[in-house]
């Protein structure tokens, strides 16, 4: 579809936001001692800083992120599952799950995600996937979907395999859609959790190994690993003032020190400004053929943008429009974009709608176009 810049007689163009910020002195870029890093914005997903942020390395068990992704978008949390010998003899970081024993899959999340137990990995992949192979492929699948191109993942839970990587970047977009599921939110941000030992019916607690928790204001996640071959890694976040940051760092020698670095950083320096809300007018744009010579424009969603505190910014806003647009026009049918840039850069982009139906100048048209300010002039009164 091409777009053309509206006329400004359509009250579509250019309009330019001062933002006058709050003084305040810089803190200063990061130093980050790991390999790669990039610290993210949740609710925008601009990337606040990156160093190599698309180096592919092995990840450890960072990749349980997307193990639980699919398994809360995929099982009912209530149910339970019988613990296959495979799941049981599966090394490194543990459960200690026992073959034949039935544990709750909403147990063996916490028992994922706090513990990092790659028995329960396993069980898991077995009980969504059907099998280990066949639930690989899902993470393949819905690493493609997140935008995580240079992922791939051979098992669910992260021991060392050729084909088992991913960059910073791909894990900071993979944990942004993570953590807009309530569940996943609420799983990486216990301290602890109390689970049931099928035995006997004892709970017993279990803790969480991400140290933040209890180290740094604000800390809600989400996940820690380490193999030898990918170094000391995590994936952490962090939410003050209704912001939300995601930093993700691998190969961390230092690795509590960077991401409480990454994390201060992003919330101390950025801010989130809401540049337009779902549904506010932005003009109005003429129709070919229309009972109606123009149609009303509104923007599809809110639109944020994260910008730095205690500096002057400037940001523009873009309207375009279809170079022709033709009745019959339904009601939220796309007709253009907005574009938002902060300087040269875009920071931001929306689809704009109709703000209502416009009927062609046919007997039809007309007929609906009388009854829709029949139904508004009844509304009205």
């Amino acid at each position: 579809m091409s777009y053309t810049a509206a006329k400004p007689s359509f009250l579509i163009g250019t309009t330019i936001i001062g933002l006058l910020m709050a003084s305040g002195v810089a803190m200063g870029q990061p130093n980050v001692s790991a390999s790669t890093a990039i610290l993210m914005d949740q609710q925008t997903g601009k990337v606040l800083w990156s160093k190599n942020p698309h180096w592919q390395r092995p990840i450890a068990s960072l990749t349980k992120i997307m193990t639980a992704i699919l398994v809360l978008e995929n099982s009912d949390l209530d149910a339970s599952l019988t613990v296959s010998q495979a799941a049981m003899r599966t090394g490194g970081s543990s459960m200690y799950l026992r073959s034949g024993d039935t544990y709750g899959i909403r147990d063996l999340l916490y028992g994922l995600m706090l513990l990092s137990g790659n028995d329960a990995a396993v069980a898991l992949a077995e009980y969504v996937g059907g099998s280990v192979p066949r639930f690989v492929s899902y993470m393949n699948k819905k690493a493609t979907m997140l935008g995580a191109l240079n992922t791939t993942f051979a098992n669910p839970h992260g021991l060392p395999a050729e084909s088992h990587y991913s960059t910073a970047h791909d894990m900071a977009l993979i944990t942004r859609h993570a953590l807009s599921i309530p569940e996943f939110a609420t799983l990486v941000a216990s301290q602890q959790a109390r689970i049931c030992d099928p035995i006997g019916g004892e709970l017993y607690s279990i803790y969480n190994k991400n140290r933040l928790l209890w180290e740094f204001a604000g800390a809600n996640g989400v996940k820690t690993g380490y193999t030898l071959a990918a170094g000391r890694c995590l994936v952490a976040s962090a939410a003050r003032e209704d912001r939300q940051v995601i930093a993700v760092i691998l190969d961390g020698p230092q690795l509590w020190e960077d991401a409480k670095a990454l994390l201060s950083y992003g919330l101390e320096e950025y801010e989130n400004v809401l540049v337009k809300h779902r549904g506010q007018l932005v003009g109005t744009a003429g129709v070919v053929g229309g009972i109606d010579a123009i149609v009303p424009v509104v923007v599809d969603r809110d639109l944020w943008v994260t910008i730095p505190r205690g500096s002057k910014g400037t940001i523009s806003i873009d309207y375009y429009v279809n170079s022709k647009i033709a009745a019959p026009v339904e009601f939220w049918a796309p007709v253009g974009k907005l574009t938002v840039k902060d300087g040269d850069g875009l920071v931001a982009e929306a689809a704009l709608l109709a703000g209502e139906t416009i009927g062609s100048r046919g007997l039809v048209g007309q007929i609906k176009q009388f009854a829709k300010r029949l139904r508004q002039l009844f509304a009205n009164n």
